[in-house]
């Protein structure tokens, strides 16, 4: 029977009303008449007597744990429960009643240990616990329910930090009578001989029955221990919770109350695992059938081992489209303004770090500085009607720039080629422009062309992918280096470098300067004029 949401809602507000109700703790140590405490390499034990005439003796000899001389299991000797053990007893021997009481409950197994000595820490911490504690009791307006908590708020803590918890413990309280006695964040014993009628809630702890319930328990996200002496007359309701052992009897049985949830979880994920496979299984199905369609047509299965043939052909001519393309653009900016593009091109051929710097800067703010031209515009009246041309002429000039600064780059490029003396650029003539320009244009598109050839060969697709990538970078670098030298050279407009050192020239002056000087008068000549 599964409850409503407005059910549900009601139980959450009913726990948390109970919750914080006001209520009295009243916590007791029992209080310590005498102790023993004694050590040697092989043993380290402790002796304690209470004022209820109850004695307690815990010790760890010889590689086994005994309570009150009963075996509790065996232990590692020297390892780190064994030095924990030795490192309380050092503080219980200067330590008395009341403070030694506290530092025996306070104390915890170390967090390093593993293995068979972490259920045995943990047996050691409860017995320490149970020896020294006694009840804690809560006392309600409504009715008495005992507890045993560290803190007064620690049930709050536990259930509204953990929505998945809250849930749980709504689920396991389903169908309960309302007296029942919590138990939150630690572990509790029902000692053999005991009798308990209520119905028994732990939440984030251990419980251990070793004498009798009369009533259900319910354990939230922890664990439960039946031993052999231990009898529940009712269920054991677990709730994202374990049974660590159980020897003992349950009449009710053991029930999961969140068995048919996990179910239901499970049911989904295997009916949405089916529908993947079966989407899966339907992709494959359909793939094979385009296959089997396409490979029954036999014009198809010719041309189907020359595809990458056709596609590696079909982008080499694209990008001597585009040379070719370029190549009428360059020549119509070679007719109408070729003095701003030689100006261009040799900045670029002279400082092209510099010119790339520029570029870069220049295109990082071509966005901002449309943006404030176009806002400095519009806030006057008398520049609205400039705004409207700004608006669309501003990118379309950007444009222009980084065409002629890319064609500039290429005719350099060109010209490189020229005066590299490579046996396939003899075509290539400096004293036609035109010439070097489309030399260029195909130097930059080299990387594209080789590496749509490349990727023909099988296995070889991922250098080709490189070349590819090359040729982006090379693409982006001509850019670059055109746009920052249209930019230094305000469009090609004044020279950059006027009036700076050229080699060629200098060499030649020199030259023709001592050839005047050795064609001057002779020294016996010049020692006649001399002397005449």
């Amino acid at each position: 029977m599964h409850m409503s949401p407005l059910l549900r809602n009601i139980l959450s507000a009913v726990v948390l009303a109970w919750i914080t109700q006001p209520s009295a703790l009243d916590a007791q140590l029992r209080r310590v008449v005498s102790k023993s405490v004694s050590a040697s390499p092989a043993s380290a034990a402790l002796e304690l007597s209470f004022s209820d005439d109850g004695v307690f003796e815990l010790r760890l000899d010889r590689g086994t744990v005994f309570l009150d001389d009963e075996p509790l299991g065996p232990y590692r000797v020297g390892a780190e429960l064994d030095r924990a053990w030795r490192a309380l007893l050092s503080e219980a021997m200067t330590l008395e009643n009341g403070a030694l009481a506290e530092r025996l409950a306070a104390w915890s197994p170390p967090a390093e240990i593993d293995g068979s000595d972490e259920a045995l820490g943990r047996s050691i911490d409860q017995a320490l616990k149970r020896a020294v504690e006694t009840s804690v009791v809560l006392e309600t307006e409504s009715q008495d329910r005992s507890a045993s908590m560290a803190q007064e708020r620690r049930l709050v803590e536990v259930l509204v930090g953990s929505v998945r918890r809250l849930g749980a413990l709504e689920e396991a309280l389903e169908g309960l009578p309302g007296d029942y006695r919590i138990f939150v964040g630690e572990d509790f014993v029902i000692p053999e001989g005991t009798v308990v009628d209520q119905t028994l809630v732990m939440i984030d702890g251990t419980l251990r029955v070793e004498g009798e319930i009369g009533g259900d328990v319910v354990v939230v996200d922890g664990a439960l221990e039946v031993s052999d002496s231990g009898v529940i007359r009712g269920q054991a309701r677990i709730a994202d919770a374990r049974v660590l052992r159980n020897t003992g009897e349950i009449e009710g049985g053991i029930v999961d109350v969140l068995e048919e949830e996990r179910d239901l979880e499970a049911e989904l994920r295997d009916r949405l695992r089916e529908e993947i496979r079966a989407e899966v299984r339907r992709d494959l199905r359909n793939e094979m059938r385009n296959e089997a369609r396409m490979g029954s047509d036999d014009s198809f299965s010719i041309m189907s081992p020359v595809r990458p043939v056709i596609r590696a052909v079909g982008g080499v001519l694209e990008k001597l489209i585009l040379v070719f393309v370029l190549g009428l653009v360059g020549a119509g900016f070679i007719a109408f303004a070729g003095e701003n593009m030689d100006n261009i091109a040799e900045t670029a051929r002279r400082a092209p770090g510099r010119a790339a710097v520029v570029g870069f800067a220049g295109s990082f703010l071509l966005i901002p500085v449309w943006l404030l031209g176009l806002v400095a515009l519009l806030v006057s009246i008398i520049g609205i009607p400039v705004a409207i041309a700004w608006a669309p002429l501003f990118p379309l000039a950007a444009a222009l720039a980084f065409l002629l600064g890319y064609l500039a780059v290429a005719r350099t490029a060109g010209e490189w080629l020229a005066d590299s003396g490579l046996p396939w650029t003899g075509w290539i003539r400096k004293t036609n422009p035109i010439f070097t320009l489309v030399g260029g244009l195909l130097a930059l598109c080299l990387a594209f062309m080789v590496g749509h050839l490349v990727s023909i060969i099988p296995f070889l697709g991922f250098f080709g992918g490189l070349l590819i990538a090359l040729g982006v970078i090379v693409t982006i670098l001509a850019f670059q280096i055109g746009f920052g030298s249209v930019l230094l050279t305000r469009g090609g407009r004044r020279r950059e470098y006027q009036g700076a050192y050229d080699p060629d020239a200098a060499w030649e002056a020199a030259m023709s300067v001592d050839v005047d000087e050795d064609v001057g008068p002779g020294p016996t000549g010049g020692q006649d004029a001399h002397d005449a």
